[in-house]
């Protein structure tokens, strides 16, 4: 065995173990107590093991329609399906036909771990191709180390995120092999290049629609190597671009002929339609006319001016046309805009760069990201000079650092090349200094390491916390979205009385609900996507102060139950800025991220009386009324040591269920005016709290009074065990009420005695 082949061998080995060690060491696995196993809290990897599941049961490929999201209407599913049938066929073999759900859940949540893990090792073949060792050594632990890789990459996350960036970094590293010169004078070598490329791109597009950034990373690229070949022979030029996009063409087409959006809406970009095929097909056409212009010839040197001036010609047509074609795609833009407003507060579209960013990009991509703008100039200068290698990576990274800058969710795409440029522009300064200062070579590597983990001490430190903790991540989950997953497993106990009926809650438990529960959710963390309507109802219906709004928007959207959890004043700014915004100074007294200073007004809203037991607290409380007709029927059984209710003691519990009941219509006679008041106590053993539901109002003209009660004392109500009857007051008579189950959902009217 070759020295050279001990080295690739042992870098593969040490950045695939320093990778996989940082990855397992901030994992998002939590360890409930009296279960086995292990279960994941990231929203976006509960859809990724629902699709699992799903297909698992009814078989490939995966379904590409929804009946438990926008309740009651369900909804397309915006995911293409191929990471889903990957995901599918690796676990298949391995999963047991009895308590799938508990062995699926940590199977899938670690196969991001596994694709981030390869992520790294192609970092490092990428680099060490370009620049040799000491950059494969720099590029490989960078990225390693990352923290916006390792995000997306970690023990516990199953999203489809690093998978993309594995076939995106792939995609680069077949590009640059198919840039050189050796590649570029062979037709036959291009063609197998352009194929391999083709290929990663159409899957990449078929796992997620965004990779559509990816092709035009490449276009770009091709398009520097179209003017280059007008001036040059390149004999390879028109065969890579004609195979790159065929074959990404045939790559997606599968996933594009199953796609639900086609139908309606056939030319829209966001989702796969006939715009992705029909774009691939026009970029092949592009490379088509090369085949036959003679090489030096006039119109070989005019075709690039030709094809930029289609490009400005077609850009003008979609702004202005309005054939289907160009009004799917200004749609496909605008509805890109109009998301950003509703998903401005989410974190992962949070900007890296700018105001409020602080110290989040250092965070994301480590000190080294300093070191770019000098890395890529030179990157760009060496590209100039005729290394067509590193065409592909010049043109990507700024593109991929400007949506980086943008929306830090970028940041993990990004993460690849950056490293591999900064691994390339270590490899060059060690070469000139070694040679100028006469140091070792050899040294160069073990240097450059350090220096690679000095740079990253924000992910260093974290993962010395972690390894502190142990192995339950609990801790460092926040109580209100443990408790959300207890409520929903709580929730898949029990019966349902119709078919359909679904959880109203906060759009980030959406996900949530529909695996775990086993219920339709309203919204869900793909936001509007699944229908703006109900991506706002979820939204409006917390903010509702009229018992009769509530009551109607719950029937329309079939909810049963409502999940409440103690973060939901954090959600304030976020629920306003879905909406208009225009009841902001009716609740909002100080603006921030994090819901600001809430107005007494707030507590007049569904979601602080679901915090406070039904009721009203604070200056307002005086004259309002509990709820009718929602009860609470779920406590978790922690509470947050964040969130106080209505003293410094009162700490809130991590979330609540409250179940939508007709209510017991109790009526009573007596002498007009006089007061009629009815209260009852529940006791939630596991959350050691009691509820007191209590309410009164006065007698009318005609002698008749009536409160419409939310709670049984003859059956527990949930988890609400009943303290007695319900005890009455009538003027100076008063006594004791058994209010049964039965009339509570019915409605029925019970005669006071």
């Amino acid at each position: 065995m070759t020295r050279d082949r001990v080295i690739l061998g042992l870098l593969v080995l040490v950045v695939a173990c320093i990778a996989c060690f940082t990855r397992v060491a901030q994992h998002r696995r939590v360890e409930l107590v009296g279960r086995a196993g292990w279960i994941t809290t990231d929203p976006d990897t509960q859809y990724q093991i629902r699709r699992v599941e799903r297909a698992l049961d009814q078989g490939l490929p995966p379904a590409e329609f929804d009946e438990r999201m926008n309740a009651p209407h369900g909804a397309r599913i915006p995911w293409p399906p191929y990471y889903a049938a990957l995901a599918t066929a690796l676990v298949a073999p391995f999963a047991p036909s009895a308590d799938r759900g508990a062995w699926l859940e940590p199977a899938v949540a670690s196969l991001a771990c596994v694709f981030s893990v390869a992520g790294s090792v192609l970092a490092a073949l990428a680099a060490r191709r370009l620049a040799g060792n000491g950059a494969a050594w720099v590029a490989g632990v960078m990225h390693a180390t990352c923290g916006a890789s390792i995000a997306y990459g970690k023990l516990g996350n199953g999203d489809h995120h690093a998978f993309v960036s594995l076939l995106a970094g792939a995609l680069l590293f077949t590009m640059s092999c198919a840039f050189e010169e050796r590649a570029l004078a062979s037709r036959a070598r291009a063609l197998a290049l352009g194929l391999a490329s083709g290929t990663l791109a159409g899957l990449a597009l078929g796992a997620w629609v965004a990779s559509l950034m990816y092709v035009v990373e490449v276009q770009l690229a091709l398009a520097v190597l179209l003017v280059l070949h007008s001036r040059r022979a390149l004999p390879g030029t028109a065969l890579l671009g004609i195979s790159f996009h065929l074959a990404a063409l045939a790559a997606v087409l599968p996933a594009v002929s199953s796609s639900p959006w086609k139908l309606d809406q056939p030319w829209i970009v966001v989702n796969l339609s006939w715009f992705h095929p029909a774009y691939l097909a026009l970029g092949a056409c592009v490379f088509v006319p090369l085949l036959v212009l003679r090489e030096h010839s006039r119109a070989s040197r005019a075709w690039p001016w030709l094809v930029a001036l289609l490009v400005v010609a077609s850009g003008a047509w979609i702004a202005l046309s309005d054939a289907g074609p160009a009004r799917g795609v200004r749609e496909g833009f605008e509805w890109v805009s109009r998301v950003d407003s509703f998903m401005a507060r989410v974190g992962e579209s949070r900007p890296l760069i700018g105001a409020g960013a602080g110290d989040d990009v250092f965070e994301a991509l480590g000190f080294l990201v300093l070191a770019v703008p000098f890395a890529w100039g030179a990157l760009l200068w060496a590209a100039r000079r005729g290394d067509l290698r590193l065409v592909p990576w010049v043109v990507a990274f700024p593109l991929l650092a400007a949506q980086a800058a943008r929306q830090a969710r970028f940041a993990e795409a990004l993460a690849l090349p950056l490293a591999v440029v900064i691994g390339w522009g270590f490899a060059r300064l060690a070469e000139a200094l070694c040679a100028r200062l006469r140091w070792k070579r050899d040294l160069a590597p073990v240097v450059g390491v350090a220096v690679v983990l000095v740079a990253a001490w924000p992910t260093m430190a974290l993962t010395a916390r972690r390894l502190e903790a142990g192995a339950d991540a609990a801790r460092f989950e926040r109580p209100g979205v443990l408790g959300a997953r207890l409520a929903c497993e709580w929730l898949a106990q029990v019966p349902a009385l119709e078919a359909g009926e679904s959880v109203m809650a906060e759009w980030s438990h959406g996900h949530l609900i529909e695996r775990v529960a086993g219920r339709a959710s309203v919204g869900t963390n793909f936001g509007s996507y699944v229908g703006i309507e109900a991506f706002r109802d979820s939204q409006r219906f917390f903010l509702l102060e009229d018992f009769a709004e509530l009551d109607a928007l719950l029937a329309a959207r079939h909810a049963r139950f409502v999940l409440v959890d103690c973060d939901l004043p954090n959600s304030l700014n976020t629920q306003l800025d879905a909406l208009d915004g225009s009841q902001r100074e009716r609740y909002v007294s100080v603006g921030s991220e994090h819901g600001g200073s809430v107005q007494p007004a707030w507590f007049l809203t569904l979601g602080a009386r679901a915090m406070f037991d039904g009721t009203v607290f604070g200056p307002l409380a005086p004259g309002s009324r509990p709820l009718e007709r929602l009860r609470c029927v779920w406590v978790a059984p922690f509470q947050s040591p964040e969130r106080r209710l209505r003293g410094p003691h009162d700490f809130a519990p991590a979330a609540w269920v409250w179940e939508r009941v007709a209510g017991a219509l109790v009526e009573a006679r007596g002498v007009a005016g006089e007061s009629f008041e009815l209260a009852l106590e529940l006791e939630f053993r596991d959350a050691r709290r009691r509820l007191v539901w209590s309410d009164r109002t006065a007698v009318d003209a005609l002698g008749r009074a009536r409160l419409r009660v939310p709670y049984a004392t003859d059956l527990p109500n949930g988890q609400g065990q009943p303290v007695g009857h319900a005890q009455w007051r009538l003027g100076s008579a008063h006594g004791a009420l058994e209010i049964p189950e039965s009339a509570v959902r019915s409605g029925a009217v019970l005669q006071l005695p």
